[in-house]
């Protein structure tokens, strides 16, 4: 429940007058935050017989805009843990080696981290056309050759066709938002496994073929580099609350984040937004629920160290053995929630919201 819906349910309990409850809705702000605590496992299995050593880099939680992690401890790894950068994202790993014939490579993790909602930060009235400036600063995330979500000649076409003589990177951003909504279909609506092959493919994603939340960004991200809007991809999962204090794999969901100047990084989710009823899809554009905790950006890694083979997308944590990519890899969460409701009062004769 909202923070601003246990208030309403409160004052309405109460029988508060009209003109009471006014002022209370006037005076007061009300935020919460979520607190999730943690405790994350990974292990490696199902070696080939024969096998002499297993290298593993593993998903870890870090600070990032909308969380902060409070507590994070290892309680379990081999003797060889330590925390990395990939230096091209310079995002945190767990990395680990150990001899095949020891007992499963095994790291776990514990942490505690408060996660924010997000929402309303896509004001179109803020922004402007970007400039020369910014497509420098943020080439990368203007690669038109990035693997799976290139520019092609078709994705130029329709981000020319959907955004027109649109200079706003907001409203143009907003405009390919709804065109994948509207012409693909995330697997959730139709049943519990994606049909695709989720390889995070904009031309999968084009073709009808394309029904994960990497394929539906995919194509979002290509459509935005297209019309030189920054955009880049983040990976995550969601802790949904019916698997509260269940031991259980979230799996993961991504979403993108596009620039524009004078608003920064905007997050999005068309996946969700696809999901939701059509009168509540906008609240995924510049929005983010807190039941989510990010873990990785990007995709065409260097991992450090260097991984035998270069992974295209990581999804939990990538896994070598005896230099070939091994995809014995099990993981399994278990978090519990904590709600903590904060209440701010507004100035006296102020004449403004409280902040």
């Amino acid at each position: 429940m909202k923070p601003m819906n246990i208030l309403l349910r409160h004052a309405r309990a109460s029988h508060l007058p009209a003109s009471l409850f006014l002022l209370i809705a006037t005076l007061l702000s009300v935020s919460a935050d979520t607190i999730f605590t943690v405790r994350q496992t990974f292990t490696v299995k199902d070696l080939p017989e024969g096998a002499k050593n297993v290298r593993g880099w593993f998903w870890m939680p870090e600070d990032r805009p909308e969380q902060r992690i409070l507590e994070f401890r290892v309680t379990e790894a081999p003797s060889s843990m330590r925390i990395t950068r990939d230096p091209r994202y310079g995002r945190s790993w767990i990395y680990a080696d150990a001899p095949a014939s020891e007992k499963p490579l095994r790291v776990v993790t514990e942490f505690k981290v408060l996660r924010k909602s997000v929402s309303d930060m896509a004001d179109a009235s803020k922004t402007g056309a970007i400039t020369d400036a910014e497509r420098r600063t943020f080439a990368r995330e203007l690669n038109l050759d990035e693997k799976n979500m290139e520019v092609t000649a078709e994705i130029r076409k329709v981000a020319d066709e959907v955004a027109g003589s649109e200079t706003n990177p907001v409203l143009q951003a907003n405009k390919f938002f709804q065109y994948v909504i509207d012409t693909s279909e995330h697997y959730s609506k139709h049943g519990p496994s994606p049909k695709g092959l989720c390889l995070g493919s904009a031309k999968e994603c084009m073709a009808g073929f394309g029904d994960c939340c990497t394929d539906q960004h995919a194509l979002f991200i290509a459509l935005c580099r297209a019309r030189s809007i920054p955009c880049r991809l983040m990976f995550g999962s969601r802790f949904k609350p019916e698997n509260e204090a269940k031991d259980h794999d979230p799996g993961y969901r991504c979403w993108p984040n596009f620039y524009a100047r004078g608003l920064g990084w905007i997050p999005l989710d068309i996946s969700s937004a696809d999901a939701a009823s059509p009168e509540r899809a906008g609240d995924w554009f510049g929005g983010l629920d807190e039941n989510r905790l990010e873990w990785a950006e990007g995709r065409d890694f260097d991992l450090e160290p260097r991984s035998n083979i270069r992974p295209d997308l990581v999804i939990r944590g990538w896994v070598e053995v005896d230099g070939k990519q091994h995809k014995g890899l099990e993981r399994t969460v278990n978090f519990t929630r904590q709600v903590q409701t904060r209440v701010s009062v507004a100035s006296a004769g102020s004449g403004q919201p409280p902040k």
